[in-house]
């Protein structure tokens, strides 16, 4: 976690806690659901690499954990304010009605999504006013031996397909 100063933007003074956050998105594998059936809990594993590297598992939020409103905004404040550090959810529960840019340094997208609208919407989330971070990073991830890369070049011949025909020329083929 970097030592960035970050800003109260109504008092305009400095942030009593330093450092930024991240946002982690995924679309398969991390539920309840899929360590069932799958046996593996993707989601114990993480915690278990976050401890290791010697992050305390009260810094880490998972949007599952928050479906009542206020305990979800409680939690978002948590991030703006730096007391959380790592978000984690879908990218369809986290694509829209966040407010937890301030201190975004990083957005991680764990697997490639079916939509280009479900990576377009996620960027949206540390690419936006209000992140007092100038540079950012976004990573995109393929397991390698697996059908990841192969899904990401699909994400990006639709979303230029779409983008030719709402700005009317073709160059997707």
């Amino acid at each position: 976690v970097s030592q960035s100063r970050y800003t109260d933007k109504e008092t305009g003074k400095p942030d009593a806690i330093k450092g930024g956050a991240q946002i982690v998105f995924y679309n398969n594998g991390l539920g309840a659901g899929a360590a069932k059936s799958k046996g593996f809990n993707a989601r114990e594993w993480m915690m278990k690499r976050f401890k290791d590297a010697g992050i305390p598992a009260n810094h880490v939020a998972w949007i599952d954990d928050y479906p009542e409103a206020d305990r979800k905004e409680a939690m978002f404040k948590e991030m703006r304010q730096g007391q959380k550090r790592i978000l984690i959810g879908s990218a369809i529960k986290m694509g829209t009605g966040m407010n937890v840019q301030k201190r975004l340094t990083h957005l991680h997208y764990l697997d490639p999504p079916w939509f280009p609208a479900l990576v377009i919407q996620p960027d949206g989330r540390i690419l936006r006013q209000g992140n007092q971070n100038e540079m950012v990073e976004l990573k995109r991830y393929a397991t390698k031996g697996s059908y990841d890369a192969t899904q990401w070049q699909m994400v990006a011949r639709k979303a230029k397909a779409i983008e030719s025909f709402l700005y009317g020329y073709r160059d997707w083929e």
